[in-house]
C-alpha cells in the first residue's frame, strides 16, 4: 500500500524520527494508528439523563426553587471559638 502525505505530516514524521523516538516512519505511523485504534474504542461519553428519568417527579425544581425566597434566614447567636495553639 502507498500512502501520499502532506508536507506538514512528512515534517512531523521526519522530526519524531530526529528527536530519537522513532527509527523509521513505519515506527511513527504504527504507532500513530495504534494511539488512534484506542481512541476510536473508547466508550461514548454518558448521555445526560432528565430529573424524570432518575426519578425526580415532574416540575420537581421547577416547583421547589426558590421556595425559601420569603422566608427570613436567621444565623443564631454561637459560641466563642476556643482558642488552640498556633502550628508551626
Amino acid at each position: 500500500m502507498n500512502v501520499f502525505l502532506n508536507p506538514e505530516i512528512e515534517q512531523f514524521i521526519q522530526t519524531q524520527i530526529e528527536s530519537g523516538k522513532y527509527a523509521s516512519p513505519e515506527e511513527v505511523i504504527v504507532d500513530a494508528l495504534k494511539m488512534f485504534a484506542a481512541k476510536s474504542n473508547m466508550k461514548a461519553p454518558v448521555q445526560v439523563k432528565t430529573p424524570e428519568e432518575l426519578g425526580w417527579p415532574p416540575d420537581f425544581f421547577e416547583q421547589t426553587a426558590g421556595c425559601l425566597q420569603d422566608d427570613p434566614l436567621v444565623r443564631y447567636p454561637q459560641s466563642d471559638y476556643e482558642m488552640r495553639e498556633p502550628l508551626e
